[in-house]
């Protein structure tokens, strides 16, 4: 289905063209005349003239298809024209899904094609979380002089691009950092589980799969294996949404707001799936908060509010936080992942109140540093030195690359790294 405009490209020109018409007769000027009659002509041309057919054809190359979380996807998108006539003004705008952003190149063209011709544009999308959909292109065909305009969508394959999730909540190693099963938290008690606590003294309800046989078969005794015990944990994702934290390290890159939402909105949906509850905050002067849930629905209500809600876009406000209220919201002994750049002493601060009210914190810092100038230089060190100091206060602090992958930092902090 396609939708023929005019562009009123030459609205008014019969009015002016008979006045020149008028004005050269009267005054005998026969260039006026001539000027004018070459006006009606022309608005004669805007009402009768029809848009070349719109027939085009649009292949779109997407690389690569499943990308790691916040990895950049490379898109192409070629248009021929598979039409008999010349086409002497195309536009076209890539259907580029809502929850991504162009990092580079343009999802848009202008250009002339000739029969069989074809060209294509190239750019770089990413902050996708899921699944994201291309809308189909939209493209405009005007005739040679732009006064009419034909317009129609046309759809591209593929059309889809998946970014992996972290498998289940292997996201971010929770506080206190042992080894273990990602998602779990040890507790200092035995029962069920998969590292070996303790023996004790067998009794006529324990199941025989925890007897100790090897004791039984060297001394006779009945002795029964207990488990280091693990529960699930309740985990508040925070976000430092302030201005302060609206950094990037170049004009076209993602903000730390951007980055760090992206990875509350993985960790929303990946900590859930081995049962553990999680809850969203803003550090922000709007403040927004939702308690942890592990349902479906909540997950939705969370990735809702971090995409929609005024608290996790960036704002001219300069208003200080109310850091008492945020505290005073978490419940008892949940685990904090705060997610920001860390680039001013504010920042800090909170994480360190955090700690001394006596909640595990995780800290994972997107890098939104630059070193084009000496400015930017001492920004970076100065940012450094505020993650080693949290490290030395104990506190386990994931330093987040401005081009590294949000995998790629889970996988070092399950390694140990920081």
């Amino acid at each position: 289905m396609s939708e023929v405009q005019r562009t009123g490209r030459w609205f008014g020109l019969a009015g002016a063209a008979l006045v020149a018409v008028g004005v050269g007769l009267v005054g005998q000027v026969p260039a006026l005349v001539l000027l004018g009659g070459l006006g009606v002509t022309l608005s004669a041309y805007d009402r009768v003239a029809v848009p070349p057919a719109a027939s085009i054809s649009i292949q779109r190359s997407i690389t690569p298809t499943e990308p790691a979380l916040g990895e950049r996807v490379t898109v192409a998108l070629t248009v021929r024209n598979d039409g008999s006539r010349t086409i002497p003004d195309l536009r076209l705008a890539d259907g580029v899904p809502d929850s991504v952003r162009v990092v580079e190149g343009s999802a848009s063209l202008g250009t002339a094609l000739r029969p069989g011709a074809e060209t294509t544009i190239t750019y770089e999308i990413t902050g996708g979380t899921d699944r994201c959909v291309f809308d189909p292109a939209t493209v405009v065909v005007r005739d040679v002089v732009g006064v009419v305009a034909r317009r129609t969508r046309v759809t591209a394959e593929p059309d889809t691009v998946t970014w992996e999730q972290p498998a289940s909540s292997a996201l971010l190693p929770l506080v206190p950092a042992v080894a273990r099963r990602p998602g779990t938290v040890p507790v200092d008690e035995g029962g069920e589980g998969v590292s070996f606590y303790a023996v004790r003294e067998h009794r006529s309800n324990d199941p025989l799969s925890r007897v100790d046989w090897n004791q039984y078969a060297r001394t006779g005794d009945l002795r029964t294996v207990e488990f280091q015990r693990e529960q699930s944990a309740t985990v508040v994702v925070v976000v430092d949404a302030r201005s302060a934290a609206a950094l990037a390290p170049r004009p076209d890159a993602e903000t730390a707001i951007e980055r760090s939402t992206m990875a509350a909105v993985a960790l929303v949906e990946g900590l859930p799936e081995d049962g553990h509850e999680v809850g969203i905050a803003a550090y922000s002067p709007e403040g927004a908060w939702l308690a942890p849930g592990t349902s479906a629905a909540h997950q939705q209500q969370a990735r809702d509010l971090l995409r929609t809600d005024r608290a996790f876009a960036a704002t001219a406000v300069t208003r200080t936080p109310d850091t008492t209220r945020l505290i005073a919201q978490l419940p008892t002994a949940a685990n904090v992942v705060f997610l920001g750049p860390l680039c001013d002493d504010d920042s800090e601060a909170v994480v360190r109140r955090l700690a001394a009210r006596g909640h595990p914190v995780t800290v994972l810092s997107p890098d939104p540093t630059a070193t084009d100038t000496a400015g930017h230089r001492l920004a970076r060190l100065e940012r450094r030195e505020r993650l080693r100091r949290l490290r030395a206060a104990g506190i386990s602090v994931h330093d987040w690359g401005a081009t590294e992958p949000l995998e790629q930092v889970t996988e070092q902090a399950w390694r140990g790294g920081q």
